[in-house]
């Protein structure tokens, strides 16, 4: 879950602030059909985000505890030509023209992240509390028909906060991501995302009240009948799963309350 918070932040924070415009795609692409899809017929960058690997270390046997390290890659693809960029610039794709255009997207890529809209800046230091490292590498990536597109790759290495737990409603940076996805309007794809995030997160999956809590904790049968809170034996129903309400129960007194002087 925390990978996938923060590309859609990401992706969020570089839409219209790089030379690519739009759209930011969060998956890994075949870059020539890419480079060539645009509204205008004309060619232009193209920015594609995702993650490479994503490790934590578990809290006993809680999964998704304790702080996540996610790699995030970014690819910049620059097409195979001439291509007009914003600000009236244009660029030949050779040796020369083509490490400058990489090596400015990199540089508003890494101003997206300080100055770009604010209310996504906010959650985007919410869920990431550091930038372990950066790396940036460039490549030429060459087809079967021997075009050869200009590529830049940056990895962040994001030291993110725990995952979400199961079975929770929306809370802090996960309500805030849920709003701003919202915002977008009623049917839109934000909704679509905003809806499947809030439904990873507080489905219960058909987990009982009990389960839950159990498997937020990643207790064992063992630890989480001594704790008191798992039902009695033999009181679940065989047929749903079900446990019984608590009830309250008077219970007569069995005995005598004697002064403490007469306490032996």
């Amino acid at each position: 879950m925390i990978a996938l918070a923060t590309r859609v932040v990401l992706a969020r924070l570089l839409a219209g602030r790089t030379w690519a415009q739009n759209p930011i795609l969060d998956q890994p692409l075949d870059p020539i059909e890419e480079i060539l899809r645009s509204p205008n017929a004309k060619p232009k960058p193209v920015i594609a985000i995702y993650t490479s690997e994503a490790k934590g270390k578990p809290v006993g046997l809680e999964t998704q505890g304790g702080r996540q390290n996610v790699r995030t890659n970014i690819y910049v693809y620059l097409p195979p030509s001439k291509i007009e960029l914003p600000d009236s610039v244009t660029f030949s794709i050779d040796n020369v023209g083509s490490g400058l255009a990489l090596n400015t997207i990199g540089r508003q890529i890494d101003r997206a992240m300080h100055l770009g809209n604010a209310a996504w800046v906010k959650v985007w230091r919410r869920f990431v509390t550091c930038i372990d490292e950066k790396t940036s590498r460039f490549v030429l990536v060459e087809i079967q028909s021997g075009v050869k597109i200009p590529c830049m790759e940056i990895v962040y290495e994001l030291d993110c906060v725990a995952d979400a737990d199961f079975s929770r409603p929306l809370y802090g940076a996960w309500l805030e991501l849920d709003t701003l996805l919202r915002a977008d309007g009623a049917g839109s794809e934000g909704e679509l995302l905003a809806d499947h995030i809030k439904w990873l997160i507080e489905e219960p999956e058909g987990l009982l009240d009990y389960e839950l809590f159990q498997a937020n904790f990643g207790l064992t049968d063992a630890a989480f009948e001594a704790t008191g809170l798992a039902p009695l034996p033999g009181s679940i129903d065989a047929e749903d799963g079900s446990v019984p309400d608590l009830e309250d129960v008077d219970a007569p007194q069995q005995g005598e309350i004697v002064p403490p002087q007469q306490v032996p």
